[in-house]
Formats: C-alpha cells, sequence, structure tokens
C-alpha cells in the first residue's frame, strides 16, 4: 500500500490562524490555546453536542498529559495565549501545538507524511532555517478529546517544512491563479514595481517587491517591515470608548463581535451606547497613522508603483478609508483572508514537485 502524501499551507495569524490542504480543505480558527481540565470537558459536554457533531468551535486535546482548548473554545480558559511575544512567537511550544491542530484538521489525520509551507514576517525571515527545523520530523502526539477527531490519536509526520516571506506570498497569491498562469500579464514586465499593504490582527505588513526577468519577484527590504497597528487598536479603542460611557463597566467580547464592530448600538441598563461615530473615527485615525508610517518608508514613490494590493482580515475594513490616500487605485486580493496561505501552497507544490522531477 502506498504512503499517502499531503501538502498543506499555514499563516500563523496574530488573530487567526489558517491552514489549506492540497485536497483542497481550509479551516480558519482563533489562534487562542489555553489549558483546560477535565471537569472543564465534562459540563461543557451537558446539552450541547459534544462528540461526533461538534465543530471547529469546540476544540479540546491532550498533550504530554496536558488539556488544552484551542480557538474559540479557549475563550474560557483563564490562561489563554493569544499575543505571544514577537521573540518567542515562533518558537514557542503552544505555536507548535497550534499548528499541528491545524495540519491535522486539513488532512483529517489520514496522511503519512506532510509536506508543510508556511511563512515569517522579514523582520524574522533570517530564521527560517531554524524554524523549519523545528517543524520537521515526529511531532508531539495529540490527543483528540473534542471536535471532528474525538477518539483519535495522531502524530504528524512532517516530511519537509518549506518557509517563505510573509507578504511576497500573498502578492505572488494575486499574480498567479491556482492553474499557474498570470492574472495580471502586464504586470510581469521586469521591473514593475508592486506593493502590498496587509492589516492584520496586531500588525500592519507592507512589502515592496521588483519584478525580475524570468517573472520572479524580489523584494526592495528597506521598503518593506511591519508597523505595530492592527484590527486589536481598533477593537481596543471601542473598548475604552465603552468603558468610559459606562463608569467602568468592560464591553462584553460578544457585543464587540455582533454590534460595535458593525456600528450598531450596545444596550447598559435603559441607554443604548452609540458606536457608529466612534467606529468611523477610529477606523480614520488608524488609517492616518498607517499611511503615516508607509509615507515614512515609502518616500512619496508610492506614487510610481505599478499596483498596490491590500489583504489580510482589516483588508477588506480599512481598504475605502485607505484608498482616497492612494488615488483611489488600491486593489483587494481576492480571499484577502487566505492571501498568504494560498500564495504559501503554490510556491511549495511547486518546489516540492520541481525537485522531485529533478
Amino acid at each position: 500500500m502506498s504512503e499517502t502524501v499531503e501538502y498543506v499551507s499555514i499563516d500563523f495569524g496574530y488573530g487567526y490562524l489558517k491552514a489549506i490542504s492540497s485536497t483542497g480543505k481550509r479551516i480558519i480558527f482563533p489562534s487562542l490555546i489555553g489549558e483546560g481540565y477535565e471537569s472543564q470537558l465534562s459540563n461543557e459536554t451537558e446539552g450541547i453536542g459534544f462528540g461526533e457533531t461538534a465543530d471547529i468551535d469546540n476544540m479540546s486535546i491532550k498533550v504530554d498529559n496536558q488539556i488544552y482548548l484551542v480557538g474559540k473554545s479557549a475563550e474560557q480558559s483563564e490562561g489563554v495565549t493569544r499575543n505571544f511575544t514577537k521573540e518567542d512567537r515562533y518558537n514557542d511550544k503552544l505555536t507548535k501545538i497550534l499548528i499541528n491542530v491545524a495540519i491535522q484538521l486539513v488532512s483529517d489525520g489520514k496522511s503519512d507524511k506532510i509536506y508543510l509551507f508556511t511563512g515569517l514576517p522579514l523582520d524574522f525571515y533570517s530564521t527560517q532555517a531554524k524554524f523549519a527545523n523545528t517543524f520537521t520530523g515526529v511531532q508531539s502526539t495529540i490527543e483528540w478529546l473534542s471536535s471532528g477527531l474525538k477518539g483519535q490519536t495522531i502524530s504528524n509526520n512532517i516530511e519537509k517544512t518549506l518557509v517563505f516571506p510573509q507578504g511576497a506570498s500573498a502578492i505572488m497569491a494575486a499574480l498567479i491563479n491556482h492553474e499557474g498562469k498570470y492574472t495580471y500579464p502586464d504586470l510581469m514586465k521586469k521591473g514593475n514595481v508592486l506593493a502590498l499593504i496587509d492589516i492584520g490582527f496586531r500588525t500592519t505588513d507592507y512589502i515592496v517587491v521588483e519584478v525580475q526577468k524570468n517573472g520572479s519577484i524580489v523584494p526592495r527590504m528597506k521598503q518593506s517591515g511591519t508597523h505595530e497597528k492592527g484590527i486589536i487598536d481598533l477593537r481596543n479603542a471601542l473598548k475604552t470608548y465603552f468603558k468610559g460611557k459606562t463608569g467602568g463597566t468592560e464591553l462584553r467580547e460578544y457585543q464587540l463581535e455582533n454590534k460595535a464592530l458593525y456600528g450598531e448600538p450596545v444596550k447598559y441598563k435603559n441607554v443604548h451606547i452609540p458606536f457608529k461615530d466612534e467606529l468611523e473615527r477610529t477606523k480614520k485615525s488608524i488609517t492616518k497613522n498607517i499611511v503615516d508610517k508607509l509615507n515614512q518608508v515609502w518616500k512619496g514613490e508610492s506614487d510610481m508603483f505599478d499596483k498596490i494590493f491590500v489583504a489580510g482580515g482589516g483588508g477588506s475594513d480599512f481598504i475605502n478609508y485607505l484608498n482616497p490616500y492612494f488615488n483611489d487605485d488600491l486593489t483587494k486580493i481576492e480571499e484577502y483572508h487566505f492571501a498568504n496561505t494560498i500564495g504559501y501552497l503554490r510556491l511549495g507544490k511547486a518546489i516540492i514537485r520541481k525537485k522531485e522531477v529533478v
């Protein structure tokens, strides 16, 4: 019986983890993980359909005799971890668990060998070899206590890990479609300069690349980087606003997710606290901050860029605010949430298959 091989691409963001397999299966869940306990699991299973019908919102696992709640279910954990510091984020044990969980979800835990494709920001790209080695070989065993894999015990065998520059991969996803053909043939001429603004949960990545003679792209390092401004700043501003209006009451997560972020009022006692104007004001403020940083780095050259793409979870929210600063000429990447993930997968498969032919 021949070995089953799976290609898996993962974009590990501060806000959400996105994964796609070569079979087309994809998932997205909050980059949250926290310690759990047996008592929590038994309480949760009563009356809410835990078991074979449980979905991705209810993930609990056991690794090295420790129970973890993963994704949305981790919101109830007192020890929940979301904002890994920049220094430890890519080497942390919890990062490894999250990534291995994602691999098993998109491969259904049935693959004998995994080829993993992922990325790092340009600021950390020099550590790509160390990062790749961390995710090569047999990984820690995961025992599934809930979700669709409940009852299974799986250990990923990662044959090889390829690490690509974050941002540049998203541009490639925009330039080349799933058939390997150019989406914008006119942009692939030597000397053309392309840029990407990727607004994520905690940061905004920006990258400028130059097209080469063979159609490849090379980053302009001095014009690329990361700015500490993202969706979390919008969320925090709305929370602070509500707290000020109510004399110290905290805005609940479900109120933020379902009302405040859409400009809908939130009821407090017998008053409806308005959010529409505050949401608009805050978005404009964050946009101005991002644009000021880009102007500082790009020094007016953006007027001569051949194309500027926008991606990331915040891309859809902010493109209309960014556009006036860039002559209303920004282009939102289709499937902006998965832009980097799609880019990693296409680049990784091409490299592996080329090596197999050679």
